[in-house]
């Protein structure tokens, strides 16, 4: 069964078009705080423009 958290970071991963592993290690070990807070925020607040930059920003990150 899987807990609130993992189908969140499922349904972050999903958005950003990568695996939840992958998102995991660059929302925790590659992103500041602030990058992961604006990836975080955009994806939730579900605009298309915002998605895109959120995945920009993202792929960004796991370059580091």
């Amino acid at each position: 069964m899987m807990g609130l958290y993992n189908i969140m970071d499922q349904a972050m991963a999903d958005a950003l078009g990568t695996d939840v592993d992958t998102y995991i290690d660059v929302i925790e070990n590659k992103c500041t705080y602030e990058e992961a807070d604006f990836i975080i925020t955009a994806v939730w607040n579900e605009t298309e423009e915002d998605i895109e930059k959120a995945k920009e920003l993202f792929e960004n990150c796991k370059q580091k």
